[in-house]
């Protein structure tokens, strides 16, 4: 058992390793050292509204909307207008496909 901790220990430790590889790369590309001291509140606000965002600070405000989108895009009678246009755009397509191969003659 003692082996298998060993390779766990060596996974986590390279992990870490090329988690600080890929933001010291991200830093470089960013100019971010330049970036935080020119203009440090403007760097803490992205950071607040990424951590909001990737926290699902927003889901309880859009949560209704996605509902009530969700209800309406699957509603019958949407269903069927839905339905109807993909088999409008199938028929559209089918009939550009066979108009293609024959060429036209006033080239």
């Amino acid at each position: 058992m003692a082996g298998t901790d060993g390779g766990v220990d060596e996974t986590v430790s390279s992990m870490v390793e090329q988690a600080r590889e890929v933001w010291a790369r991200f830093a470089e590309e960013v100019e971010l050292d330049r970036r935080i001291q020119e203009n440090p509140l403007a760097v803490l606000g992205v950071a607040a509204a990424a951590g909001f965002v990737l926290g699902g600070g927003l889901w309880p405000v859009l949560r209704p909307f996605v509902r009530s989108a969700a209800r309406a895009a699957l509603s019958p009678a949407n269903l069927l207008a839905i339905g109807a246009a993909v088999g409008a755009m199938r028929a559209t397509g089918a009939r550009e496909e066979r108009a293609e191969p024959g060429g036209s003659a006033t080239h």
